[in-house]
Parts: structure tokens; C-alpha cells; sequence
């Protein structure tokens, strides 16, 4: 059984696009790369070079390498694939709304700490959406 190599990708924010490309270990394949006006985009773009790469290996008689993908986002692309409202989260965050989005559109770079505050923030987040608090029936007064 041939098991599938899991392969970083990193999705980052452009001045116009956003691009993803691999990081790290050797895949069997080489250039490949996704371009999109949306971190979404990018990533379709991604998987439509990683299929033509694969066709072209068959066509050539090599083995096609089976891949799997982890992608990782910049605050920006994280933003854009996601679609959280940047506004609000900075507010969820007890952060400078103007400063989070000058990071989500790469005018400006966080420090680690800040980047540790943001990550803090998505953790609370999913830990707040995991709790289930959305009303899951009728209100009374509503009916």
C-alpha cells in the first residue's frame, strides 16, 4: 500500500494575489505553486498544478507520487480563506482593528508576540464555536 507523503504548503498574501508553494521535504514533483485573487483561489490553483504535474508523470511512464496537503496561511490569507470580518475579530481579540488589517493585507508584518496573540485569540474562538451556544430550537416568544 503506498501511503500518501504529507507535504507543507504555505499560503501567503501578495500585493495583488495570494500564492501557495511547498516548503520542506522533497515531493517528487517540482514546481508546484497556486495563484488565486482569494487564499481559496490560490489553493484551487494549487490542486489544478498538482493534477497536471500528476497527468504529465503518467504521460512520461513515472510514478505518480501521492501527496497529501497541509496548508498553512499568513494572517492575511487566514483571513481571506476563512472569511472572518477582520474588524470584529480584532474587537474578539482586544486588538487594533486598523493594525490586524494592515497585517491581513501584508502592509505591515506582526511581531511574534503579536502573531502569539492572534493565534491565542483563534484558539478561544474555536473554543467558543465548539461550545455550541447557538439556539438550537424555536424561542417561544418568536413562535
Amino acid at each position: 500500500m503506498n501511503m500518501a507523503k504529507k507535504i507543507k504548503v504555505i499560503v501567503e498574501t501578495g500585493r495583488d494575489l495570494f500564492s501557495c508553494f511547498m516548503v520542506g521535504e522533497d515531493s517528487g514533483l517540482t514546481g508546484l505553486h497556486g495563484e488565486g485573487k482569494t487564499a481559496r483561489k490560490a489553493i484551487d490553483d494549487f490542486y489544478l498544478c498538482y493534477e497536471e504535474e500528476r497527468q504529465y508523470c503518467k504521460e512520461q511512464g513515472k510514478e505518480v507520487p501521492k501527496l497529501e496537503f497541509e496548508f498553512i496561511f499568513d494572517i492575511g490569507a487566514f483571513f481571506s480563506y476563512y472569511l472572518i470580518n477582520v474588524s470584529g475579530f480584532a474587537e474578539y481579540a482586544s486588538m487594533n482593528a486598523s493594525l490586524l488589517r494592515q497585517y491581513a493585507c501584508g502592509l505591515k508584518s506582526p511581531t511574534g508576540k503579536t502573531i502569539g496573540k492572534i493565534r491565542e485569540a483563534i484558539d478561544k474562538y474555536k473554543k467558543d464555536i465548539d461550545a455550541g451556544l447557538l439556539i438550537d430550537r424555536p424561542v417561544p416568544q418568536y413562535i
